[in-house]
Order: structure tokens, then sequence, then C-alpha cells
């Protein structure tokens, strides 16, 4: 973990500015700021397993065989396209990930770090940026690899995916080892 003077700024005269709303003396800001005891947290990466699946869960991009999973072209353009929308984007990272019959599961590691800090408080610390930088990744995914699937089955406009997509913090190492052996163990 790596600690960042500026994200620590920005909390302690959050933290103050708080005291001061609530009334609370200088001890009890004291009490409050020791309390605290990881503020690194603010500004360390976070890892997020991801799970899109296809529209009405059609097993659209493979086949199974003999318990292994076979891609066709619609699973290769979404693979392709996986490591194409997160190529360009700062503070976003793929870990381990998998194509699936209907969708695909990864691990997406955001670097809260890597987000500008904003002057409104703890909106800026990177928290915050999460739902926007995934979000738009996600979209960003969705789109291109829909687009190409259309253009390459012909039929445009139709849907690829389902709406919406799951997301899982993943709070600890012992977690995101265990998702990773997961992972592994589901690409064969």
């Amino acid at each position: 973990m790596v600690y960042s003077p500026q994200v620590w700024e920005v909390y302690r005269h959050q933290v103050q500015s708080w005291a001061i709303q609530m009334n609370l003396s200088n001890d009890a800001f004291a009490s409050i700021a020791s309390q605290v005891t990881d503020l690194t947290e603010l500004s360390e990466a976070h890892a997020y397993l991801i799970r899109i699946l296809t529209y009405q869960q059609q097993p659209l991009l493979g086949y199974l065989r003999n318990d292994q999973l076979c891609l066709n072209d619609y699973g290769a353009i979404v693979a392709d396209e996986w490591i194409r929308s997160a190529a360009n984007r700062k503070g976003l990272e793929l870990d381990r990930w998998t194509v699936l019959t209907n969708g695909i599961e990864g691990i997406v590691i955001l670097k809260t770090s890597s987000f500008p800090i904003s002057s409104q408080g703890m909106t800026g610390c990177g928290v915050s940026q999460k739902p926007w930088a995934l979000s738009s990744f996600i979209a960003s995914f969705k789109a291109a690899a829909a687009k190409r699937i259309n253009l390459r089955r012909n039929q445009l406009g139709e849907p690829v995916w389902q709406r919406n997509y799951q997301e899982q913090r993943i709070p600890d190492e012992t977690l995101l080892r265990i998702w990773r052996n997961r992972l592994s163990a589901m690409a064969g």
C-alpha cells in the first residue's frame, strides 16, 4: 500500500470540517483522527470481480466439449475487446479473466490513486471514482463487442449482453487469491 500525502490532506480537512460542524473540541478531533489507523486505504488499488452475461444467458460465445471450453468467433471477439477496452484506460488493469459460453468473468483492478483528487473533500479520493471508471469500462466493452458480434452475424442492433453486469469488490488478498485460482481453473 502506498501512502499519499495529497489524499491524507483531503481526508484530514474533511474530518476537521466535520469536527467543526459538530462543535467538537480540538481534543475530540484529535481522538477521531487518532482512531484512523490505515489512511493508505484511500489511495490503494481495489479489485473487483466482474461478471457480464449474454442476453438471456444464451451460449453465444462457445461450447463445452469434454469439459473444455471451445470458443467460437464470437467468443474470440469478446476476448479481444476485453483486452482492447482496458488497454488505454489509466488506473484500470485486467487481472485473471475467462470467457464463458454465456459471458465473461474476470478481475479488474482499479488503482484509485490514479484518479485526480478534487477539492470537494472525500468525493475526489478515488472511492467515488470507482463507479464512473468501472461502469465506463464495462459500457465501452459491451458496446464494442456487441457491434463486432452483430456485424459478424449480420444482425445489427440485436442485443448481445444483458442490460446490467455483476460487480463484487474483493476486499482482501485471501479472497483475491481464491478468485484468481477459481478463474484459472475455469479457463482450464
